[in-house]
């Protein structure tokens, strides 16, 4: 089995978009399809999908098997995310609607937080780094199997023929809502871009500019991440979603300025320190070598005390 090929920043970023596109295909067409058919009729397929995903993975034999892979594991994520986020609030009791929600995304983000952590101590500490987070991935995929069915149905009237269904999406916000829906609708879109640039690029900060290649702490550091989110949304359930999304808001800003002065200025540092170092010694080597029966003296170094060598 050969090995997949090595990649740089650019392709992670692309294999981490390409995910994007069957996520939104998923939720466009297949948004409603649960209602329609039930919720099992849906979750079982898209659980085969993901199991099928995730052999690719298992199998891939070079970077390009990656990138199918992806676009059917957001698939795969949309059709299910949408059928268990409405099914778990349906199996709520009256009135505890909502808490099938906050269920479904303590899921998600525990699941997400589990994810780095294991591959990366799998990569790290573990024989087989490439192939065994997905043969643990199977293994999980195959539990929930008989879960799915063992919960009972909640959708009980179903079209009775396939000429019934419908796939069209319907996109748009009724007036009367549209000003309420706009602030938690950008509140949403800032915090999940911040949350996909820290997953996407900074293990490949750390590996290539502060020279941490090893996936334990670059899958801890993301972890870390997803466990205070899933810890956040459950605590904060109870909590009006005006209050939650302004206190959101608030902690964003410093999070924002802390990981452009630690990210950045560090990572400045490091590069300046490091091409300071590499011309002094430069110099030093060509300052040792004979020019018309002449030896020049050494420059004294221009680098910072803390990167010059010893």
């Amino acid at each position: 089995m050969a090995r997949p090929s090595a990649f740089g920043g650019v392709t992670l970023t692309l294999i981490y978009a390409t995910y994007l596109l069957g996520n939104l295909t998923a939720l466009l067409f297949g948004a409603r399809l649960s209602d329609q058919i039930g919720r099992r009729r849906v979750m079982l397929p898209a659980l085969a999908l993901a199991i099928a995903v995730a052999l690719v993975f298992l199998f891939a034999r070079s970077t390009a098997w990656l990138y199918p892979a992806r676009i059917l594991s957001g698939l795969a994520t949309g059709l299910g995310s949408g059928a268990a986020t409405a099914w778990l609030a349906e199996l709520q009791p009256p009135g505890r609607r909502a808490t099938g929600a906050i269920l479904a995304t303590a899921g998600y983000f525990l699941g997400t937080a589990a994810g780095p952590l294991l591959g990366g101590l799998h990569a790290a500490f573990a024989g087989w780094p490439l192939r065994l987070s997905y043969i643990v991935h199977l293994v999980t995929l195959a539990a929930a199997l008989p879960a799915l069915w063992a919960a009972p149905e909640t959708v009980m009237q179903r079209p009775h023929r396939a000429g019934g269904l419908t796939l069209r999406p319907r996109l748009g916000v009724p007036r009367q809502i549209r000003r309420e829906f706009l602030p938690p609708a950008a509140t949403a879109f800032v915090t999940f871009a911040l949350i996909g640039f820290c997953a996407a690029l900074v293990p490949n900060l750390l590996r290539d500019s502060l020279k941490l290649p090893s996936p334990a702490i670059s899958g801890g550091i993301i972890s870390g991440l997803f466990f205070v989110a899933t810890s956040v949304a459950l605590v904060s359930g109870s909590m009006a979603a005006r209050t939650t999304m302004l206190w959101g808001l608030a902690l964003l800003q410093p999070s924002v300025a802390l990981l452009g002065r630690g990210g950045g200025r560090e990572l400045d540092a490091v590069a300046v320190g490091r091409d300071l170092l590499r011309r002094d010694r430069r110099r030093a080597r060509l300052s040792r070598q004979p020019a018309g029966g002449r030896r020049h003296r050494p420059r004294r170094s221009s680098a910072p005390k803390w990167c010059r060598a010893s």
